[in-house]
């Protein structure tokens, strides 16, 4: 039987510094946030739980300061 893939170990870029800019030519969409963790444009989930949105892939929440910084988004 074969290994379960784990969607963490297929990330290229873990264990790396965030992003701090979006790279040219990106366009994030409504209700759509730049990653700066997992380099990727994602919806980020409601953790009801929390009461933060978090990105599906690496977890990190929307109120993260690197998060914030790259999407404009500091209040």
């Amino acid at each position: 039987m074969d290994d379960q893939i784990n969607l963490f170990s297929i990330n290229r870029n873990k264990d790396k510094e965030p992003d701090k800019v979006i790279p040219e030519g990106v366009k994030v969409g409504r209700g759509m946030l730049w990653c700066p963790y997992c380099s990727i444009v994602v919806k980020f989930t409601k953790d009801k739980q929390l009461g933060v949105s978090k990105c599906p892939f690496c977890g990190i929440s929307d109120r993260d300061y690197n998060v914030k910084i790259i999407n404009k988004i500091w209040k």
